[in-house]
């Protein structure tokens, strides 16, 4: 028999109209002989269930099943409701609702409960577990990933849900997924290979400690950029959430993260947005993060995610002339589009490789490798040379070329300060930005990224046969002004290649 939804008015009238009819079934049934299989709630016999008048009926309420699900939780001041779903929408997986809004969702469940005086009464399965003594509940809500066998909070909910698969040593039973990764991903260079396992074996052995550092992949569709995580992220699947949307990263309703060890942000997840950089930064290096449902009062909560980005943009992170934090990798074509590639890798996974790959990840050294400095790559000086200012963007671009000028053939070391302010401006007007330095601010700035630069008055020929005094920059030679650039970006600069994007690119 179908279950009726109350109206907010007539609740009550309709629990009392299903139990009545359910007597009469049972009272109908007898009558005629029949002996149907009674309904019977968990953990109910046959007996209890034939015997109305001995106390309130299940009819459907299982506390250990509503508990698998929910659980009352002091946030702040404040009890709400906690709901747990393994699977479902990235956001639905973990929320906090409010206890009215958890009354609602199961209004249009019923069961019996006792008063203190015997009678027995009609409610909701929401009312009756709100009520039960064995109701889940907890005093606060913390993530302590403990897969050492540390003790988290007394009384507290944790959310560490542990390894998805047990590992099992097996040499070799993930060569192709291997060969990936070290020569897609680190285009063959064991150093790099090492540290970016080390990176993952960390995040398997010790999640609760921070290195401050995330791994940033570039490349072209179908390259497997998104592979790696995908694969390293099965391994903890309650802990990994993969997002295109940037709302998932940098929005305020973030009740997803609470839970969150390996966050990987697909494509424009950043796109230029200052807020959004200040949250992938606090993302990869806050020990804290505040979590916010919507309708709830802010947590505050241990940060444990570590950011994989994958994108086929030319720009993807913002990534400062001494970045700490993004290491950034460009991942080799040569598997691009190849489907039996990947199916073998999958088919490989899947018969073992998957557990053996854990097995490594948990037993690696991590004295092998330092973590916290990030690798000198390529792809990283070319987020750091698209992240500079527009002065600094210039500058490099002239340093590039040699020139002093766009116009000029020659590195001029004496120059006028109006003629160089001029040159950045051209520069400036052509790839596009809106907000120029001024003459004042751009020397303040030129004196702070060329060291030995200095700004005197000279005798200058300004037209035929007249000569005026003129403030001029002295700079020093090309080579020095080439070397205080790499020391102030922090990498060596291959200058026999053009190393500022052009107009098109920016």
């Amino acid at each position: 028999m179908s279950t009726p939804t109350p109206g907010p008015q007539d609740g009550a009238a309709d629990i009392a109209a299903i139990l009545a009819q359910a007597a009469q079934d049972s009272t109908h049934g007898a009558a005629s002989g029949a002996a149907p299989a009674p309904d019977l709630a968990p953990g109910e016999s046959e007996a209890e269930s034939a015997a109305p008048a001995a106390g309130p009926r299940a009819l459907g309420f299982d506390v250990e099943e509503l508990n698998r699900e929910y659980g009352l939780v002091l946030v702040g001041s404040k009890a709400v409701i906690l709901c747990e779903r393994a699977s479902g929408p990235i956001e639905d997986r973990l929320k906090l609702i409010s206890i009215e809004a958890f009354k609602s969702w199961l209004q249009n469940t019923y069961t019996e409960t006792q008063a203190p005086d015997g009678k027995v009464k009609g409610t909701t399965h929401a009312l009756r577990w709100l009520s039960h003594p064995k109701r889940r509940q907890y005093a606060g809500i913390e993530f302590f990933p403990n897969p050492d066998g540390a003790q988290a909070t007394a009384g507290y909910l944790n959310l560490w849900r542990g390894f998805s698969l047990e590992p099992v040593a097996k040499p070799g039973a993930y060569a192709i997924f291997r060969d990936h990764l070290l020569n897609n991903v680190c285009e063959g260079d064991e150093k790099l290979y090492l540290w970016v396992f080390g990176w993952f074996a960390h995040m398997m052995q010790r999640p609760r400690e921070r290195i401050g550092t995330a791994l940033v992949l570039r490349g072209r569709m179908g390259t497997g950029k998104t592979k790696l995580g995908e694969v390293f992220g099965s391994m903890i699947s309650a802990h990994y959430f993969a997002v295109d949307d940037p709302r998932y990263v940098t929005g305020q309703f973030n009740a997803h993260m609470a839970a969150c060890i390996l966050l990987q942000a697909e494509e424009a997840v950043w796109a230029g947005d200052k807020a959004a950089e200040g949250r992938l930064k606090g993302l990869v290096t806050s020990k804290f993060q505040m979590i916010e449902a919507k309708g709830i009062d802010p947590i505050r909560i241990d940060n444990h995610v570590r950011l994989l980005m994958t994108s086929n943009e030319d720009w993807v992170v913002p990534a400062g002339k001494d970045e700490r934090r993004f290491c950034v990798l460009d991942v080799n074509p040569r598997c691009a589009q190849n489907t039996d590639y990947f199916k073998e890798m999958d088919e490989e996974l899947d018969k073992g490789g998957r557990a053996a790959l854990l097995h490594d990840l948990l037993t690696f050294d991590l004295s092998r490798v330092d973590l916290r400095r990030i690798p000198r790559t390529k792809a990283l000086l070319e987020q750091k040379m698209r992240s500079l200012d527009s002065i600094d963007s210039w500058w490099m671009e002239r340093c590039a070329a040699g020139t002093t000028t766009v116009k000029g053939d020659t590195w001029q070391r004496v120059i006028p300060v109006e003629t160089l302010h001029d040159d950045y401006l051209l520069q400036a007007d052509k790839v596009g930005v809106r907000r120029k330095s001024e003459q004042t601010a751009f020397g303040i700035r030129m004196m702070k990224i060329v060291p030995g630069l200095t700004k005197t008055r000279i005798h200058m020929e300004v037209s035929p046969a007249v000569m005026r005094r003129t403030w001029c920059y002295q700079l020093p030679p090309l080579e020095d002004c080439r070397a205080a650039m790499m020391a102030d970006m922090g990498q060596e600069i291959d200058w026999g290649e053009p190393m500022a994007p052009d107009d098109s690119d920016v």
